[in-house]
């Protein structure tokens, strides 16, 4: 009997930890100097990237990869993913103009939740997060005049870019729910960038 106690117990721990897998991290400093680091708290808990068990996620790793626009459309896109956790991650951090303007703040603008090239052409983030009640992601983005991306060093010469974000989130399919995020941060060096252009 305690054999299968004890059974019982460790597989309900395994499976926990599975569903918490990222519960146990600290968010990284907030740096500029291309350490390639990310880090936000949704929910009280704490995402990082990190790379599917046997497969690396970009051009070095890391979960992340940093999208240069390869046309007239000017917009840079960080792609962050949690590929060892069991329920996962993404997240999108879209920035228009980012080569023209360089740091400062841009304003966050309504969603559309996709990326790259389908994305709305204006600075917006979205995300999606492992829902239990549901056994589903739910998918949240950026509210117009509800947040901001604040880039603090813009480096071209040296491919850094370092920043943070902050923001009120809608769910894709119930506007009623919001996610009020105040912590986001990413340094982001030149092993990331999945595409350089002058």
């Amino acid at each position: 009997m305690k054999n299968i106690l004890f059974i019982l117990v460790f597989f309900t721990i395994l499976s926990c930890s599975k569903d918490n897998a990222s519960s146990g991290f600290a968010l990284p400093p907030e740096t500029q100097t291309g350490a390639n680091t990310f880090g936000v708290t949704i929910n009280n808990k704490v995402y990082i990237p990190r790379d599917p068990t046997g497969f690396t996620y970009g051009p070095s790793g890391h979960g992340m990869i940093f999208w240069a626009s390869p046309d007239s459309l000017e917009w840079d896109e960080l792609e962050v993913i949690d590929g060892a956790s069991a329920v996962g991650f993404q997240i999108f951090i879209h920035i228009q103009n980012l080569k023209t303007i360089g740091s400062g703040n841009y304003p966050l603008f309504t969603s559309n939740f996709h990326s790259n090239i389908d994305g709305v052409h204006l600075n917006s983030i979205f995300f999606k997060i492992w829902d239990k009640n549901i056994s589903n992601y739910a998918y949240y983005g950026s509210v117009e005049n509800e947040g901001e991306i604040n880039i603090t060093r813009n480096d071209t010469l040296n491919y850094i870019t370092s920043g943070n974000f902050s923001g009120k989130f809608v769910r894709y399919d119930n506007p009623n729910d919001f996610i009020q995020i105040t912590n986001g941060r990413f340094d982001i060096g030149p092993g990331l960038y999945d595409r350089v252009f002058p």
